[in-house]
């Protein structure tokens, strides 16, 4: 675990900008170690009629 310097002005008013700031902080950390990562996020399970399902295995 690393601890970065604390964030200036952090929330601000813009809710966007915020999570920007949190995703970017969030795949900096990911991209250290992304094996200790949990990916089991199913965030397309869901798919367009026709399209590929990326959770089938082959």
């Amino acid at each position: 675990m690393s601890f970065e310097e604390p964030l200036q002005n952090f929330p601000s008013n813009d809710p966007v900008d915020d999570a920007t700031t949190t995703n970017m902080i969030l795949e900096k950390q990911i991209k250290k170690t992304p094996e200790q990562y949990l990916w089991i996020h199913r965030r397309f399970k869901t798919r367009p009629e026709g399209a590929k399902n990326f959770y089938k295995s082959n």
